[in-house]
Parts: C-alpha cells; sequence; structure tokens
C-alpha cells in the first residue's frame, strides 16, 4: 500500500477508537513511520577503511576547495562548496566525508563520500558488503534526491584499484541508460564494455543480493537488478593520488592556496596544507562540520595564512527572499519626470478591466492577474509582454525568476509571459495559489490533502506528505520551515478537517503541527523566531497565541475583545496587534500587554498598523485621517487630515510614510518634519488588489479603475 494512503487509513481508525481529532492521529502515524524509517537507517558505516593517513590528506583538499571556492569534483561544477563534515553517519551511512554546497539559485547539494584504498568489490568479502550496503541504504531512503541531482555519491580510491575503475565503466553505462532494462539490453550487447566490465556486473549484483538491507527486504522496495542499476548509474569515482609517487592532488591543492599565502609562494602554500591536513586529524574523530567562517577561525593568526579579501559568504548567504535584483538604470528623461513633485509617475500603463490585482515580481517582469488573464511589464520602462490567458483566475506563484499557474487539470506550468509559452507540467498538482518557491524548490498544497515539494531543476518530486483539509492561504517559508495553514472540508477521503498550522522542514520532515479545536484561526504571521496564530472563540472574543517557529510549543497567550484587522507585525521588542477599536502593544518574550489605544476614543481602524523606525502609523476610517504612534508607549506624536478614509495599510521607504485612501490621493509625510512631501494620485482597495509592490525605491500599484503605475518614492 502506498505509505502516504496507510498513514490516512490508520489515522482514520484510531480517530473512530480514541477521541482525538483526525490531525491530531495523522501527525502521530506520520511520525511513527519516520522513526520507523531512521531505525532501519541505523547502524552507521565509519570504520574509516580508507586508511587515517589517505582520508585526512583527502579532506584537507576539501578544505582548500571550501577556502577557494572552488567546485569540488562529483558534487557538481556549478555548485559553491559551503561546509566540509567529517563522519557524519547522523545524516548518512555513506559518512566518511560528507560536502554541502549551493547552487546559484540556493538549492543545497550533498555529496556523501565513502574513502576506501583498494575495496575487492566481491560478495564474499565482508567489508565490500558493508561498503554497498551502506550505498544502497540511500538509493533506498533518497532516490528522489538523488535523481534531483541535490544528492550524490562517491566512492573515493586510489589509482590502482582495478574493481573500482571497472564499477566505473559500469557506472558510465548505467548513468546513460534510460532504465535498468534498457541498461541491462547495453550489457549484453558488444560495444559498451569489455569481458573485465561483464563479468564486474555479475559479481556487483551478487554483492548488492548480499548487501541489500534485512530489514527492507519485505517488498517494499525495488529488486535488485533495479537497485543495482540505481546504485550505479548515481556513483561517481574519485580517484585519490595522494600517497607514493603521484601526489598530484596534494600539488593542485597547493596550488590553489599559493593565493591565500602572504607572498603567494609555494612553500608556504604547502605549509598551509600540512596545516589543513592536521586540523582534519581534529575534526574526524569528533565528527565536526566545517565552514567557511569557522575554518578561516581555525587558522587565524598562522604566518603562511592570509584570509580571502572581502567579507565571508557565510553558508545559505543569498539575497533576501523577495527582494529582487535592482532594476537597470533608468534614462535621463525617466530621472528627471522622478525629480519633480508635480511627476512622481515614472510610467502608467491600462489593463484589461478593473479586475486587475497588485503586481509581482518574476526576474524584470511585473506580472498582473487581470481575471483569467496574465499581463506581463518590463518593471523599468512599462513596456507590456504579450497576455497570455490561464485555466484559473488565482494570483501566480512567484519565484526563482518564474512563474507558475495551474492548467486545466491542475498540474503546475511554467510560463514565459516574454515569450508567450508554456513550460512542460510538473509532477505535482495546485489548488488556487497554494504554493510556494524557495531555494530552487517548489512546495505546494493539493487538493487531495498533500504536500508536495518538487526540485525546478531537474522536475523531480522530491518528497509527498500527507495532511488533513485544503489549503486555506499559500505555504510560507520560514526559519527552514514550511508552514502550512488548512481547514475547510476533510481530506479527499472523507476524514473531518481541524482548522490548522503545520510546520515542515524543507527536507520533509513534519516538525510539529497546531491545531485548532476550540475555535477558527483566521490568520497567523511568522516574524523572528515566532509563530503568532490569531483565533477567534467567541462572538467577539479572540486569542492570540505565540509558538516557537523550531518546535511549535506555545511560548504564551493573549485574549483580547474586538475584531482583529490583518496580521500583526513586529518592532522594538514588541508585536502591535491591530483591531477595529485600535491597537494592541505586546512584548514578544511574555505576551504581557505594553500599552493600547484607549477603546472609544481612537477612532474606528480598516486596515493593519505599520512600524517603522519606532513609530506604529495607524490610517482611520473615522476620522479621516493619519495617526503616528509612539512605538514604545504608544502616545500619539501626530495626526494628517485627509479627505477620505483609510481602508490600506501605510507603508514606509526613505523616511517617507505613504498613505492612500479613498479620495483616490497617495500621500506621502516625511517621517521627521511630519510635512507633505509627495502626492499622486491613485486608488486601490486593498481587501480585493491586495498591496502594492515596493522594489528599489518605486511603488508599482494597480488602481482600481485598472491602470497600472510605477510611481517613484524618494525623500
Amino acid at each position: 500500500m502506498n505509505p502516504h494512503h496507510y498513514a490516512k487509513k490508520k489515522a482514520k481508525e484510531l480517530t473512530r477508537h480514541n477521541g482525538l481529532s483526525y490531525a491530531a492521529n495523522l501527525v502521530q502515524v506520520v511520525r511513527e513511520m519516520a522513526a520507523v524509517r531512521a531505525a532501519q537507517s541505523a547502524g552507521p558505516y565509519s570504520t574509516g577503511g580508507g586508511g587515517i593517513v589517505l582520508e585526512h590528506r583527502f579532506g584537507a583538499v576539501l578544505l582548500s576547495h571550501l577556502l577557494t571556492g572552488r567546485p569540488v569534483p562529483a558534487l557538481g561544477d556549478h555548485i559553491t562548496p559551503t561546509h566540509v563534515r567529517f563522519q557524519g553517519h547522523p545524516i548518512s551511512r555513506v559518512d566518511d566525508i560528507l560536502v554541502r554546497g549551493r547552487s546559484s539559485a540556493g538549492a543545497e547539494r550533498l555529496l556523501s563520500v565513502g574513502v576506501r584504498r583498494q575495496p575487492r568489490l566481491v560478495a564474499s568479502d565482508a567489508k565490500s558488503v558493508q561498503l554497498v550496503e551502506a550505498f544502497l541504504d540511500v538509493v533506498i531512503s533518497q532516490w528522489p534526491l538523488l535523481q534531483s541531482g541535490r544528492r550524490r555519491l562517491a566512492l573515493a580510491v586510489v589509482p590502482a584499484c582495478r574493481p573500482a575503475h571497472q564499477l566505473a565503466a559500469l557506472a558510465v553505462v548505467a548513468a546513460a541508460a534510460p532504465s535498468v532494462g534498457e541498461f541491462r539490453r547495453r550489457m549484453t550487447q558488444g560495444g559498451h564494455t569489455n569481458k573485465e566490465v561483464r563479468d564486474r556486473l555479475v559479481q556487483f549484483d551478487a554483492l548488492v543480493a548480499a548487501a541489500l538491507p534485512a530489514g527492507h527486504a519485505d517488498g517494499a522496495i525495488p529488486r535488485p537488478a533495479e537497485l543495482a542499476w540505481r546504485l550505479l548509474s548515481k556513483l561517481s569515482l574519485i580517484e585519490l593520488r595522494l600517497e607514493g609517487a603521484d601526489l598530484s592532488d596534494r600539488t593542485e591543492a597547493v596550488g590553489r592556496l599559493q593565493q591565500l599565502t602572504p607572498r603567494g609562494l609555494a612553500s608556504e602554500a604547502d605549509a598551509l596544507f600540512s596545516h589543513l591536513a592536521e586540523l582534519v586529524g581534529i575534526y574526524a574523530p569528533s565528527g565536526s562540520e566545517v565552514g567557511l567562517a569557522s575554518l578561516m577561525a581555525d587558522l587565524e593568526g598562522l604566518p603562511y595564512f592570509v584570509p580571502p579579501a572581502g567579507p565571508v559568504i557565510t553558508a545559505g548567504a543569498r539575497s533576501t527572499s523577495g527582494v529582487p535584483a535592482r532594476p537597470a538604470a533608468r534614462s535621463k528623461a525617466m530621472r528627471a519626470a522622478a525629480s519633480s513633485r508635480q511627476d512622481v509617475v515614472v510610467w502608467s500603463q491600462s489593463t484589461l478591466s478593473d479586475k486587475a490585482v497588485q503586481p509581482v515580481l518574476a526576474g524584470g517582469t511585473l506580472v498582473v492577474r487581470d481575471g483569467y488573464w496574465l499581463l506581463g511589464f518590463d518593471a523599468v520602462t512599462g513596456e507590456p509582454t504579450r497576455p497570455m490567458q490561464t485555466a484559473f483566475n488565482s494570483p501566480p506563484v512567484i519565484g526563482g525568476g518564474q512563474v507558475f499557474v495551474a492548467d486545466r487539470e491542475r498540474r503546475i506550468v511554467s510560463v514565459d509571459l516574454r515569450a508567450g509559452r508554456k513550460g512542460q507540467p510538473l509532477p505535482a498538482h495546485m489548488l488556487d495559489d497554494a504554493a510556494v518557491v524557495d531555494r530552487g524548490t517548489l512546495v505546494v498544497a493539493t487538493p487531495d490533502a498533500h504536500v508536495h515539494a518538487v526540485d525546478l531543476a531537474s522536475h523531480v518530486l522530491l518528497w509527498t506528505l500527507p495532511v488533513s483539509g485544503i489549503p486555506v492561504a499559500p505555504p510560507q517559508v520560514h526559519a527552514g520551515r514550511v508552514l502550512l495553514h488548512t481547514g475547510g472540508r476533510g481530506d479527499a477521503d472523507g476524514a473531518a478537517a481541524d482548522s490548522s498550522l503545520w510546520a515542515f522542514t524543507t527536507e520533509g520532515s513534519l516538525q510539529w503541527v497546531h491545531e485548532q479545536q476550540d475555535g477558527a484561526l483566521l490568520h497567523w504571521a511568522a516574524l523572528g523566531e515566532r509563530v503568532y496564530v490569531v483565533s477567534r472563540h467567541e462572538a467577539d472574543a479572540h486569542k492570540i497565541t505565540a509558538l516557537d517557529v523550531s518546535s511549535g510549543q506555545t511560548c504564551w497567550q493573549y485574549a483580547f475583545p474586538g475584531k482583529p484587522i490583518g496580521r500583526p507585525t513586529v518592532g522594538h521588542h514588541r508585536l502591535y496587534l491591530t483591531t477595529a477599536d485600535g491597537v494592541i502593544a505586546l512584548d514578544t518574550s511574555t505576551g504581557q500587554s505594553r500599552w493600547r489605544t484607549a477603546a472609544g476614543s481612537f477612532g474606528r481602524v480598516a486596515a493593519a498598523a505599520h512600524a517603522a523606525e519606532g513609530v506604529v502609523y495607524v490610517g482611520l476610517w473615522q476620522p479621516r485621517c493619519l495617526v503616528a504612534l509612539d512605538a514604545d508607549t504608544g502616545a500619539e506624536l501626530w495626526r494628517k487630515k485627509t479627505t477620505g478614509s483609510f481602508t490600506s495599510a501605510p507603508f514606509s521607504a526613505s523616511g517617507i510614510v505613504y498613505g492612500g485612501h479613498r479620495g483616490g490621493v497617495l500621500h506621502g509625510w516625511n517621517a521627521c518634519s511630519r510635512r507633505e512631501v509627495w502626492r499622486a494620485e491613485v486608488m486601490w482597495d486593498e481587501a480585493r488588489q491586495g498591496t502594492p509592490l515596493l522594489v528599489d525605491g518605486r511603488a508599482y500599484v494597480t488602481s482600481s479603475n485598472g491602470r497600472i503605475h510605477a510611481l517613484a518614492l524618494r525623500a
């Protein structure tokens, strides 16, 4: 039975007997299944069969790659190494050396290397069986990651190891064959390999049969021939020229290290390499994982080492999610237009109707949903692209410079608005816009109550997990967690669903679930190390709950009357919660109330407050004005009357606070002088069209009359 179907079926059975909710039982079943898989993968293979000296020298070579940012063999020429871990058995059974790296899209790659001087690779050799068993465990448990290229396997041997070279010849044929049947057919034909290599395949088949993990021998895994092809197709051979007369790997490493020495001398680089080998002798016994920053700290003060010029880029460093690259320079005419207070509109274009919503940015293209059409505009010039009709009117999913929508069968497809074409469907379905892109991975909540993760580079389905209910809003990625709000009707099989907030790791492990049983989960916001959940419990009784983003444990709760407006925001160690009656400031650590606006005397609020630089800005429906409050005390600093009621949240940029009201004017007030310094005639309905897009000193706004404007924001 499909493991996900089994999990859902088991959860329903438990729900009928133990009185707990379906979501709670589903969580328990999924965790038990994960524990069983972890137990089957126990028994790390870390015998150090490669020899201590050889392995330490190879570790020093890898550290030279880490220091210089050069690609590591078998990890990928397009991957920048970020970490090297020694004896990493908690991560992989092929654990002698693990190398982590990142692609340009931010997707993490992991290379597991087994270091063996001259393995015999026959079924009668216990060490060879143990080695292949470790490789097979990775193939069985992480095949989607291997298919996508995010996980790689390598065997490091000395050049004189003939069995390993014959295995490498088999790996070349296996990697070129699309299936095990085609691989076997090619091996029976002449021209692909010689007799020695074909004989090696017979021995390797016997070795796989002997190494097949006993815990998996229940028919739930592919047959041995299939496993043999999978392992061969994803296995790389690394020759270690670090002993005897051939020290070419060491020589190349010393050459790389010369750029990190005071005078660029080979003798200094040679000393640096020797010191790296000594450090490996310290790292390996403790199973240390070494990053660039920690390695440079360990090398600090050496007379033959000079840190590389420029800031150290730590692991995972990348451009801030959602903030695109700086647009190309504007023309002289555009800059002149933006410099005039009377003309803040850089460009303006018509959409198809007044149904157009606020734009999102994909690369250098603004994407606007207008009914069943997707419109594109060049972010710098406003030049429109070809309109594209789609099957649904949900907002598009944006990530990695790509645009994703659902086709008629709800399959996910990418669209190129500039070229006017669609890509091939991805191996997942999508309900509305319930997907998010992070570091080259598309995470999507499906109509059949599952969460899928798809590698965008290879279109491989990385993992799937069941949930209860359907997605209420698109998932979000925060602090290494995928957060998804589900609710409404039950799953595809009719199980009842509660309103819940789910947290998964980006690798596909269920972390925690917050289940809202005694009320309705209205909305939530992930800010810093907390996830703040706003829920309704009675007619006018509401509660906000602070959860730890890592564990899901409740940190504190705060009950409040009145209707909550929008999501909370954080600033100055305060959480600012907006209600229809005003603003409540809570301590982010304890949840204690620090101040609140007086009920009945503040005015009627219709949009969420905005906090920036020690001030909380609130746009009021009645009276018609923008109010600035001290973020620490709640005292009113100033207010500005307008001709229309505020129904959209204010925003700020470069010391200017902006607010648009129903009178059709977007004002800009200097936060220090409190004088109006900016004005544009544009009106939008935030409840229907969403919030404007702010990028690099510009605001891109779709107005209620169906036009999109690029506005120059400035102090």
